[in-house]
């Protein structure tokens, strides 16, 4: 496939292999409007407010309508733009509230306290998990290739082939064991 676009800044991923998306972290500099948002305009119910007349009117029990419209509300569609506006005019107390619902994000420690960075952080430890299993594998690789360099020197001095076949086939069963363990 055609790389559409490259850059300079990309990285390679915990396979050692190229990534085609870069890691480069670029935040936005944000200014606001000089108008205050109508709160209104911060959001979108048109697809929420179809599904919640949908559960209303269906014949299911009350606890059922009650989960679908907990999860209608995933279908609120939020315009982050007009929210970091709104969020720049508002009260103290609307602007903490914001905050905690993760509707702005301004300060990383605040994000990790509250409990949306945590996911990030465990990928970060998973991928550097992979990384050691990686540079492990390929640790063991290099030895088993020092090993059958050994190998074919040692059979060429030893004077019986039946010996040197022997020998061989004891360290292909534990180099198969060994590359086949990688492969997992």
């Amino acid at each position: 496939m055609k790389q559409l676009f490259k850059d300079e800044n990309a990285k390679k991923n915990p396979m050692g292999e190229d990534t085609k998306y870069s890691r480069a972290i670029r935040v936005p500099q944000y200014e606001p409007s000089k108008e205050k948002p109508k709160l209104e305009a911060v959001y979108d119910l048109q697809k929420y407010s179809k599904l919640m007349a949908k559960i209303k009117k269906s014949n299911v029990s009350e606890d059922e309508k009650k989960f679908l419209q907990f999860a209608a509300s995933r279908h609120i569609v939020f315009n982050y733009s007009k929210i970091a506006d709104y969020y720049a005019h508002a009260s103290a107390e609307m602007q903490e509230l914001m905050e905690e619902s993760a509707l702005v994000i301004l300060d990383m420690d605040d994000a990790i306290a509250n409990g949306y960075v945590a996911l990030s952080e465990k990928m970060k430890q998973l991928i550097e998990e992979e990384k050691e299993r990686d540079k492990n594998a390929r640790e063991a690789k290099d030895i088993l290739k020092k090993q059958r360099e050994l190998m074919e020197k040692k059979s060429k001095s030893e004077k019986s082939p039946s010996e040197k076949k022997q020998k061989r086939e004891e360290f292909e069963k534990v180099a198969e064991a060994v590359e086949g363990e990688e492969d997992e």
